[in-house]
């Protein structure tokens, strides 16, 4: 995992995140295979990215973070043919999309499934494949 501030080499591996100070209890998650977020005590939204305080409301409360089931739809998606970089050839084509959590928070992913079997609505549930670099990823439910 890198460190905060820490960019990757994007085209001998695959990207890896930048990791704020905000976001290192969602990178722990992630590592360990849990999709965290956060949620405001004083107005109750749900927030991501993460941040030190709640942007939604004037309270100045200190988000805290909770295990998302990982459960959601799709809001919107495409579908990459052309790979931004060599490292991308053998995956593609893959497609990369908005997912509205159940919880009521948005994740920026990549959707396994094949191109024609997406739609927007269409359920998903997180999962974490073994990669270079530990990712959330959705899979499409049945």
């Amino acid at each position: 995992m890198m460190e905060q501030g820490e960019f990757a080499n994007y085209t001998d591996s695959f990207p890896a995140p930048r990791v704020t100070q905000d976001a290192l209890p969602y990178w722990a998650g992630v590592k360990d295979g849990k999709l965290m977020f956060q949620r405001c005590p004083a107005c109750g939204g749900a927030i991501f990215p993460p941040r030190s305080i709640c942007p939604m409301c004037e309270a100045g409360a200190t988000p805290v973070w909770e295990l998302s089931k990982g459960a959601g739809s799709i809001y919107s998606f495409s579908v990459v043919h052309r790979p931004p970089s060599a490292v991308w050839r053998d995956h593609a084509p893959y497609t990369l999309g908005l997912v509205r959590l159940d919880e009521d928070w948005f994740l920026f992913a990549e959707i396994e499934g094949q191109p024609q079997e997406m739609k927007i609505d269409r359920r998903v549930q997180v999962c974490f494949p073994q990669r270079q670099v530990p990712l959330p990823v959705f899979r499409l439910v049945a």
